[in-house]
Formats: structure tokens, C-alpha cells, sequence
């Protein structure tokens, strides 16, 4: 799809919503519980866990969170998944840590616990996204990471994002080892149909709106398509405001929620899985 094109002065904004997260994330109650349970569990240190479905802003709340910390006394490491072997994410902190990694796994995780050691009192914070794709090898690896004179407490603390899948994972037997060491989880829910309202017109206020933009009816439609899915909202919106704008309307009506609707391909709310 080609990049929109929005008329900010039909709008009366300065510039396009919804291509990217305003500064400060959107806080509904669930996100600001987490945000709350974040700041308690650094000061515990140990190991943390937050799920949800994909595009709901875990990773943005996250690093909302990461960025309001104290530099000085904390060391944030964020590692995204991909293709990462069990080698690969030992060496990516090896590297955040300035550390040369040894040739052996066992050397490696050592010579990571001891750089962490070294560096205390600075609280360090490895941060890991799309767990829902790591191995039971790389979970076992994260495991170990903390496994340095457990009992005495932690001396970091390890972030563990993904989606749902990802706590159907920590269910399994064998990864019940890391399991037992996480301390908190979170699942991180979706928008609200009032919410799903209450994010549209932060978005909007933020780029200098000073009115509703989207009829009620065209909200209540982005909602039933969205299933409250910050990353579809976003998607949705934006499409939406470019036809609006072709129209040359001042608002963004159901029809142009439609007609967003056969250009993204969505899911209708009857089949969604």
C-alpha cells in the first residue's frame, strides 16, 4: 500500500497520526498496571514476563519504561528475536556488555555473570522480545544467565516479551526450570471498545486535534475489525483518513472504514480466529 496521503488541513492537525507511537505511549488501565508492576520488579531484579497478541504495544510500553529509568543506575540490553541461535544471543550480550565471549557456552555464561557481578550496583536489564520464537535451548540459556548464586538474589533483571504462544511455551514441562524463576507475568489485553475511542483521540490530540475526528459509528466499526489490536487501530485509522481526505471530508465516516477495510484486508469480526 502506498504511503497515505492526509490532508492535515481538512483535519485541522500538523502532522499524520498513526504512522508512528506518540512519545508517551497510550495508558489505559491495564497498560498503566503494567507500567506500575515494571517499576516494582527492577528494584526486586529477577525475571519477568509479559504476553499478548500481536501489534498491542508490548514492545513500545516497554521501551516507554526502559527510557524513564534512571541511566546511571540501570543498563538496558534489548535483544529482538528473529533467527538468533543459543550462540548468537550469548554473544549480542557478551557485546552490549563489552566482554569478549569464550569459545564455550558454559565459559560465555560465566564471563556474563561476572561482568554483571562487576558492575554493581548498576542495575543491568536484558530485554527479550519475541520469545514466542526462542528454543528451548535459548530459554534454558536465558535461565542459566541468572543462575549465579541464585538464592543470594538476583544481580539483573531479565524481561521476557511475546505473544500468547509464548506462555504456552513456559506451560510445557520442560521449561518449567525457567518458569519457577519468574517472579511476574503480565498479560498484556487489548483495547477496549471505550478504549479503542480513548486511543483514537489521544493520537489525534497529540498531532494538534481539537475536535472528534471519527464519527461514532466509524469507531464502534475500527473496534469490531480491530478486536482492539493497537497495530490494526493504527492501520485502520490511517487508511480511512486518506479516503476521507480524497473525499475532501472533514470527518471520517463508515464508509470510509470500509472502504479502509477491503484495502487492508482484514479479517472480518465473524471469522477471526
Amino acid at each position: 500500500m502506498n504511503k497515505p496521503i492526509i490532508r492535515n488541513d481538512l483535519f485541522g492537525i500538523n502532522k499524520t497520526p498513526f504512522l508512528h507511537a506518540p512519545e508517551k505511549p497510550f495508558l489505559d488501565e491495564n497498560r498503566q498496571h503494567c507500567l506500575r508492576q515494571l517499576q516494582t520488579f527492577v528494584q526486586t531484579r529477577g525475571f519477568a514476563a509479559i504476553a499478548g497478541r500481536p501489534g498491542n504495544g508490548k514492545t513500545a510500553l516497554v521501551r516507554y519504561f526502559a527510557e524513564s529509568l534512571h541511566k546511571p543506575s540501570h543498563k538496558v540490553i534489548y535483544i529482538p528475536f528473529s533467527n538468533l541461535s543459543e550462540n548468537d544471543l550469548l554473544k549480542d550480550i557478551c557485546s552490549r556488555l563489552d566482554i569478549e565471549p569464550p569459545h564455550f557456552k558454559n565459559k560465555t555464561i560465566s564471563a556474563i555473570q561476572k561482568r554483571i557481578a562487576n558492575i554493581q550496583p548498576i542495575n543491568p536489564i536484558i530485554v527479550l522480545d519475541e520469545m514466542q520464537n526462542a528454543t528451548t535451548r535459548i530459554m534454558d540459556a536465558v535461565r542459566l544467565l541468572a543462575n549465579d548464586n541464585f538464592d543470594a538474589g538476583s544481580k539483573l533483571s531479565i524481561i521476557l516479551i511475546g505473544t500468547n504462544e509464548f506462555f504456552d511455551k513456559l506451560r510445557l514441562a520442560i521449561n518449567e526450570s525457567l518458569t519457577q524463576r519468574i517472579t511476574w507475568f503480565h498479560r498484556l489485553s487489548e483495547l477496549s471498545h471505550e478504549g479503542t475511542e480513548d486511543y483514537l483521540a489521544y493520537c489525534l490530540k497529540a498531532v494538534g486535534a481539537e475536535h472528534q475526528i471519527f464519527e461514532k459509528n466509524a469507531v464502534k466499526l475500527i473496534y469490531d475489525l480491530s478486536g482492539g489490536s493497537i497495530r490494526i487501530i493504527n492501520k485502520i485509522a490511517l487508511t480511512a483518513m486518506n479516503h476521507a481526505s480524497t473525499a475532501e471530508s472533514t470527518a471520517v465516516l463508515l464508509e470510509h472504514i470500509h472502504t479502509a477495510k477491503d484495502q487492508c484486508l482484514l479479517i472480518t469480526p465473524e471469522v477471526r480466529r
